[in-house]
């Protein structure tokens, strides 16, 4: 049987939910801690709230990142004539200012619904095969660290580059496997510069000294900013594994 949610509950949900630059809440697996419930039951009754009026509306497109951000009709437009020229995946997400696998999966979704025109490749030449085999690269986990310069060199399309690569791997005459429970190198690098950028407008590195004993240690943590659906300001500090060291409230005075 359903557990009823009281007024208490609810008014807590209200003062001690943290969002973010969009609305969403943060911190409901705290607020779920915090009420014996499980996540799903607190974003439920988020959901309705926001349904009822009583809840901040969530809005993706102030969202400090591009993570989750819904696609402007003139990135899709800049996307558009970028496939169409033949650039990379990632030349536009440089372009655009999103991530290679966010551009990967949008391309994916505009050929899908024939907003972008799928283009298949002639036959490959001899030529072209053995230049591939000849020129791939690879990093330690056996992902090809070059599609973009074979594209190039060869005047096709990145991903009639990925794909010939797939067909060669399963053929054998591309030996090296990629090890598929790793992430690339590339990948991983990518995906580090994100959050070091996404660290730089969210919050500041600031010195905190720890005593201990035998030694005094310095320790980078990054302040982040946020507030509740009442206004109140919340200053959380994090560790760089995503360990919360402190938080503080600065409360909104209403007069």
């Amino acid at each position: 049987m359903r557990k009823q949610w009281t007024t208490k509950e609810i008014k807590y949900i209200q003062r001690a939910a943290l969002l973010d630059s969009t609305n969403d809440v943060v911190n409901k697996d705290q607020l779920a801690k915090h009420l014996n419930r499980s996540v799903n039951a607190v974003s439920k009754r988020i959901w309705l709230l926001r349904q009822e009026g009583n809840f901040p509306a969530l809005d993706k497109e102030k969202a400090i990142d591009t993570i989750g951000k819904p696609y402007s009709k003139e990135e899709i437009r800049r996307i558009k004539i970028m496939v169409k020229k033949g650039a990379a995946r990632k030349e536009i997400a440089e372009a655009i200012g999103r991530t290679e696998s966010s551009i990967h999966s949008v391309i994916n979704r505009l050929r899908k619904k024939g907003i972008i025109k799928t283009t298949s490749k002639k036959a490959w030449s001899p030529n072209e095969i053995e230049y591939i085999v000849n020129n791939i690269r690879f990093d330690e986990n056996g992902y090809t660290t070059n599609t973009n310069e074979l594209a190039r060199a060869l005047k096709c399309p990145y991903h009639s580059i990925t794909n010939k690569i797939s067909n060669l791997r399963r053929e054998g005459v591309i030996t090296v496997k990629a090890d598929m429970s790793k992430t690339s190198v590339k990948a991983k690098q990518a995906h580090e510069e994100f959050n070091q950028k996404r660290f730089a407008v969210l919050g500041k590195e600031v010195k905190n000294v720890v005593a201990t004993p035998n030694k005094v240690e310095v320790v980078q943590v990054v302040l982040t900013v946020s507030s509740n659906s009442t206004g109140d300001e919340i200053h959380q500090y994090w560790t760089f594994d995503g360990q919360l060291l402190a938080e503080n409230k600065k409360v909104v005075s209403c007069n």
